[in-house]
């Protein structure tokens, strides 16, 4: 992606998404393939907008979705062609009536993403700096599973990966430091709930 081409819309994304929701059960497997495994951010920004929904009450999916948004996010720190997934994750499923819910749920706030975000600040999504969202990405999905029976903080961090992986696809480095500052108020709630 040149920086003069206009990346793939949030919509977009989502749209490509509910090409794997075929059968009752929608696997990861089906996820990646829809998607493809060289689309990182799309990958990434999936994933965190699910628990970021109301999909995030399927016991052990912020779990499953923080794992991925980890390994996803590590690969593209270490600038790998395709992302490589972990079979047991692959073959992990939800109820495709549940996950297609969760995806027309989140279709109001792409569309209002497509409209506000366009390439602005963007030093912060680009070599050197784009390892810093990279980065808190890593972190914050390596936290979910921790943090999955404390409520509202996975949905926040995913909100915050989201709004991270969405600065990465459209190039708006201002998304950036919106994620910053959901990441910093989802260690604050899970700070205040856990003392």
């Amino acid at each position: 992606m040149t920086p003069t081409t206009r990346p793939e819309s949030v919509a977009g994304i989502l749209n490509r998404a509910r090409f794997s929701l075929d059968g009752d059960e929608v696997s990861v497997r089906d996820v990646v393939e829809a998607m493809g495994r060289a689309s990182f951010a799309p990958l990434l920004m999936l994933p965190a907008m699910i628990v970021a929904s109301p999909a995030s009450g399927i016991p052990g999916l912020s779990s499953i979705c923080g794992i991925s948004i980890a390994l996803i996010a590590f690969q593209m720190i270490a600038r790998r062609d395709h992302v490589w997934l972990p079979d047991w994750i692959m073959r992990r499923h939800a109820p495709r009536e549940r996950i297609r819910k969760a995806l027309d749920w989140l279709c109001p706030p792409a569309l209002f993403l497509d409209r506000v975000t366009r390439q602005r600040v963007c030093m912060l999504v680009e070599p050197p700096l784009l390892i810093v969202p990279q980065i808190i990405c890593l972190l914050a999905g390596a936290m979910m599973p921790m943090l999955e029976l404390v409520p509202f903080t996975s949905s926040l961090l995913g909100f915050a990966v989201a709004v991270m992986a969405v600065a990465m696809v459209t190039r708006d480095g201002l998304l950036v430091l919106l994620g910053l500052s959901t990441i910093v108020g989802a260690f604050a709630l899970g700070q205040y709930l856990l003392a």
